[in-house]
């Protein structure tokens, strides 16, 4: 069994470029799998929905809620990088006796030792991930300059042409060790198709589009790897899809006019002036190629709680310590499409109290602007879990954590996540045709269901309608068990940085993660 991701593969773009005639080996998919949406995470965000994907797990479980993750004890935005994430589904395979690779997954990283290779897509300040260690040798004598991500400045022809020869080598990377491991799982990403769409959104089918460029490079890629496994079961799948953002809903803005937010009237002077000298000096040695060698000379620890950027988004109240903690009852977080409202209470009958007025005031907002939303209440299962979700279904409409806005709405051009991603699974366990209601966290039980293999108990998904008639995984009913693993393993690895901070959040800056 094979799964490969393709990191934000939208049908939005694959469907039109198929019909067009300029992506034939999806086409191929189209007719010879079974395929559909696969509805992402909330909230749709890289992490944590690629740790749902491996484990079957929703966010609740996981407590992980993206790159940065309001904390609710703290009051600070933590990063989530380096958060061991246990029971994923190749660790379930090794448990039970099984082989596996593991090739560029985000959230492999702190990962538990198995039988088999992990080349981790790990917090990508590193140099290098690989378990075990000699594995990373060996996957630089194969194609040499491999990257954990592209280093190219956006925007030039350099980050473009760098992005298509990360993607050629990710497919020669991971059928490298799926060769050489002949694994009975092997899971592997390209990220291209997602870093690319934030930066070069464009739904154009022309040479001069890079995000049409990958997708070509993607589909030639793929239609050999098709070609190289055609007798083998295949699942291709994103962890969202993409769509051009026209707007953003600011519900920070409306909890604040509303009375449950409440800011200082002014901040730290001195870290607003050193964050605006930081940037300009980021902005003008990027220019000239030395950013990497000053954060090289300079530690981040000594730049990393300045604010970034002028926008008074959450990250930057919290750096320049415009909340009012004591009078603030609840505060929003973001994550593309989705709103997280932390109720700054363990009292239940008050938290119950703030949870239904925040809906009713984000509800009179969403309406009095035209947007179509649903609500979502969550479980606390710790810190960063949010007490209320609000998805919004409208499209090109994305949340903002920003409280320095003059209405909930405002106009913005750029692009993001969307709800859905995509989902094909084909080879001989498979019948073709469409699929409903498919999830992310299906995948890891359908997974292992379609390997023989017993289904953890922890799991949230369900074991999809996927498989043709003649074969054994559609008459028999999915196994549970009590799976424990092993803590942490980090032979191989490479330790914690508390250095990191301010060059981790500039870059999901760059990406419009972060505000």
């Amino acid at each position: 069994m094979i799964v490969l991701g393709l990191d934000g593969a939208t049908h939005s773009l694959i469907r039109p470029w198929v019909e067009a005639g300029h992506l034939p080996t999806f086409a191929r998919l189209y007719e010879e799998s079974v395929h559909g949406d696969l509805e992402s995470t909330i909230p749709e965000i890289t992490v944590p929905a690629w740790p749902a994907f491996a484990t079957g797990r929703n966010p609740e479980r996981l407590d992980v809620y993206g790159f940065t993750h309001f904390n609710r004890e703290t009051r600070e935005l933590d990063l989530s990088h380096d958060e061991y994430v246990p029971g994923k589904m190749w660790d379930a395979v090794d448990d039970q006796g099984g082989r596996c690779v593991v090739f560029n997954i985000p959230g492999s990283y702190p990962w538990q030792a198995i039988d088999g290779t992990i080349i981790a897509a790990a917090p990508e300040y590193k140099e290098s991930y690989s378990y075990p260690e000699d594995r990373w040798d060996e996957l630089e004598s194969v194609v040499g300059g491999y990257k954990l991500r592209n280093d190219a400045t956006p925007g030039s022809q350099r980050y473009v042409e760098q992005s298509l020869s990360l993607v050629d080598k990710r497919f020669d990377g991971f059928e490298h060790f799926i060769e050489e491991e002949q694994p009975e799982l092997a899971v592997g990403l390209v990220r291209a198709t997602d870093r690319v769409a934030h930066h070069y959104w464009s739904a154009e089918p022309k040479d001069s589009n890079p995000l049409f460029e990958v997708y070509r490079r993607v589909d030639e890629r793929l239609g050999e790897f098709l070609d190289a496994h055609d007798d083998e079961d295949i699942v291709v799948m994103s962890d969202h899809g993409f769509e051009a953002v026209t707007r953003k809903f600011a519900p920070n803005y409306v909890l604040s006019r509303a009375g449950f937010v409440h800011l200082h009237e002014r901040g730290d002077e001195k870290k607003r002036a050193l964050g605006k000298l930081r940037d300009a000096a980021s902005d003008a040695l990027g220019r000239v190629g030395l950013l990497t060698l000053a954060r090289n000379v300079v530690p981040e620890s000594y730049v990393a709680d300045l604010p970034t950027g002028s926008t008074l988004g959450l990250d930057n109240a919290i750096s320049l310590g415009r909340i009012d903690w004591e009078r603030t009852r609840a505060v929003a977080d973001v994550g593309q499409k989705t709103t997280m409202v932390y109720a700054l209470t363990d009292d239940p009958e008050v938290r119950s109290e703030i949870v239904t007025d925040v809906r009713r005031k984000l509800t009179e907002a969403a309406d009095e602007v035209g947007l179509n939303v649903r609500f979502v209440e969550l479980e606390r299962g710790g810190p960063h879990t949010p007490d209320l979700a609000m998805v919004i279904e409208t499209p090109e409409v994305h949340a903002s954590s920003r409280f320095d806005v003059d209405s909930p709405l405002f106009d913005v051009s750029t692009s993001g996540h969307a709800r859905n991603g995509i989902f094909f699974a084909r080879g001989p366990s498979f019948r073709t045709g469409t699929v409903e209601g498919a999830a992310i966290t299906d995948i890891a039980p359908t997974v292992l269901h379609a390997l023989g293999r017993t289904v953890p108990k922890s799991t949230d998904g369900d074991v999809l309608d996927v498989f043709a008639l003649d074969i054994d995984a559609a008459e028999r009913a999915p196994e549970y068990y009590d799976f424990v693993g092993k803590r942490a393993v980090s032979e191989g690895g490479v330790a914690g940085d508390d250095e990191r901070e301010t060059e981790v959040k500039s870059r999901l800056r760059e990406l419009g993660y972060l505000e």
